[in-house]
């Protein structure tokens, strides 16, 4: 990784993915022989990880050896095999989810994805949306999935599922995730986690959307008024009947959102920043606790890049409040923060490279922290207070002056070593760890439904599920 990585890479040829492309010494076995000790070991692993059955498992390898780094047809697939395996959807999600392991969307893609070009199956149709999507050729996206919309299929119903609710539509959202046979009845007590979910796109989804499609959110306007939402439109014309909740509530589905984005599109890159962060630590309790928190997505977003991604392939498609949110949080800056005053769900700081005072709310640690505690994080601006989707770590006193000098250069390699210093002070580690277990989630999320719950006695039983009332 360096300073200019932003997520997203074109040509990412690396040595190991070079090996992929060198031709096999002449007494080895060619790499797409279906015979070779290669080839059955791979396919025998593609079952156990994906769950494919013996023929899927053949397909999904067919499918994926399709696809080279410098995007040359080594493999020869027949097409009609390549649309069959698209058509299936586990093979299909399958393949993308490997393409993505061995860095080989976007560019890598375009020799596959312009052999289908002119099939009219619904498989190659929600590749090819995707992979318009990955280059934020958004229009191009959506008119491929409209015209394969009638084809019932599972994968392009749901990703014209997670338009809408990029644009802020569960209730849409929902419908169309219904009508591709996903289970939306989703138990709300039960927190839903985007980092660790791996239930498939659709049942993902299906629970991001669940608070704010369960619960029909008040009248925003009256009928001949300009919509709040920002679109210029009569709100009559707008979302009247398709109401959206406030938005310091979707700002935690504002950030879902931006996960799912890099999910789909560099799932990778925040393993790969945790491992610069943790690169010289030697506690394995400590590596895996920063692999599994938010702060190395929250790296991704923001000092990689991914968040301006997300918003040139989005803008179209967000609220408008909503892009505006998310400039926003891509124009802060991470910074150290002192502890003025901490209650439970609440806590004000001080930030030190500014002097300004902040109110965090909902993500804050579990247990209130004492004034003068020194934090480092990334707080981005909701309303009148702040979140810290990304949490906070604490620091000894000493460090904030060259900590701050670090994020000062906003880019993503100083940021990790930066911080990765953290862990390699002793002195700090069991602090840090106390930290991680109440600080890196989002806790906003997980209050969700019980904030939105506040309304329910003024919502009738029936509102969640009628269709919107279009009426002019």
């Amino acid at each position: 990784m360096t300073d200019d990585d932003q997520g997203r890479t074109d040509d990412p040829l690396t040595d190991d993915d070079q090996a992929l492309t060198d031709d096999p010494a002449p007494d080895d076995p060619a790499p797409d022989d279906p015979d070779s000790d290669d080839s059955v070991e791979r396919v025998h692993r593609a079952t156990i990880e994906f769950g494919l059955d013996a023929d899927q498992a053949d397909a999904f390898q067919a499918l994926v050896d399709s696809v080279t780094v410098d995007g040359a047809d080594e493999a020869h697939v027949d097409p009609a095999t390549v649309i069959a395996a698209l058509d299936d959807r586990a093979v299909a999600e399958a393949a993308w989810t490997r393409w993505s392991d061995e860095d080989l969307l976007g560019r890598p893609l375009d020799r596959l994805v312009e052999s289908i070009a002119d099939d009219v199956s619904p498989g190659a149709a929600w590749l090819r949306a995707r992979h318009h999507a990955w280059f934020s050729r958004t229009d191009e996206a959506i008119a491929t999935l409209e015209a394969a919309r009638s084809s019932g299929h599972h994968l392009v119903l749901c990703e014209l599922a997670a338009i809408e609710a990029d644009r802020g539509n569960p209730v849409a959202a929902r419908d169309l995730l219904r009508e591709a046979d996903v289970d939306v009845e989703i138990d709300l007590d039960t927190e839903f986690d985007p980092f660790s979910a791996d239930d498939g796109f659709g049942a993902e989804l299906a629970e991001e959307i669940a608070p704010f499609a369960a619960i029909r959110p008040r009248p925003m306007a009256g009928r001949n008024d300009r919509c709040p939402c920002g679109s210029g439109k009569k709100y009559k014309q707008c979302h009247l009947g398709n109401e959206m909740h406030p938005l310091e509530d979707r700002a935690g589905w504002l950030y879902v959102k931006l996960m799912r984005f890099i999910g789909v599109n560099n799932p990778n890159f925040p393993a790969v920043i945790a491992d610069d962060i943790v690169d010289g630590v030697a506690s394995e309790d400590l590596r895996s606790m920063v692999h599994e928190s938010y702060l190395p997505i929250d790296l991704a977003l923001f000092e990689g890049g991914v968040a301006s991604w997300f918003l040139g392939a989005k803008r179209s498609l967000l609220p408008a409040d909503e892009v505006e949110m998310v400039q926003s949080w891509i124009d802060a800056s991470r910074s150290v923060y002192e502890v003025v005053r901490s209650r439970p769900g609440t806590m004000d700081v001080i930030d030190l490279a500014t002097r300004e005072r902040m109110t965090v709310v909902d993500t804050v640690p579990d247990e209130p922290l004492d004034t003068g505690w020194k934090l480092i994080g990334r707080l981005v601006p909701v309303g009148d207070t702040y979140r810290a989707f990304g949490g906070f770590l604490p620091i000894n006193d000493d460090m904030a002056a060259s900590l701050l000098e670090g994020f000062a250069t906003r880019k993503l390699e100083t940021v990790a070593i930066t911080i990765g210093q953290l862990f390699e002070v002793a002195a700090t580690q069991d602090e840090i760890q106390d930290m991680f277990a109440g600080s890196l989630d989002t806790g906003e999320l997980e209050s969700l439904a019980q904030q939105l719950g506040l309304d329910t006695d003024d919502t009738d039983d029936t509102g969640a599920d009628e269709e919107p009332d279009d009426a002019p």
